[in-house]
């Protein structure tokens, strides 16, 4: 797992890659019922859930949201 994590942390061909999920070193399917050991789910990706969060984060911290 951390020879994975800094592969993609120090990959410079996904120097302009955020905000996504890897698995394997490879890009994450969505999620599915038929394999659900694998894959990331829809509200994982969601833009309102990671807007929420950071507003949540912030304000228990103190920060401006």
């Amino acid at each position: 797992m951390r020879r994975h994590s800094h592969r993609l942390a120090a990959a410079p061909e996904l120097a302009a890659v955020g905000a996504r999920y890897f698995e394997e070193c490879q890009e994450a399917a969505p999620w599915t019922e038929e394999n659900p050991g694998v894959g990331v789910k829809r509200y994982a990706v969601d833009p309102e859930n990671a807007a929420r969060l950071w507003r949540v984060s912030a304000d228990m911290v103190g920060l401006p949201a």
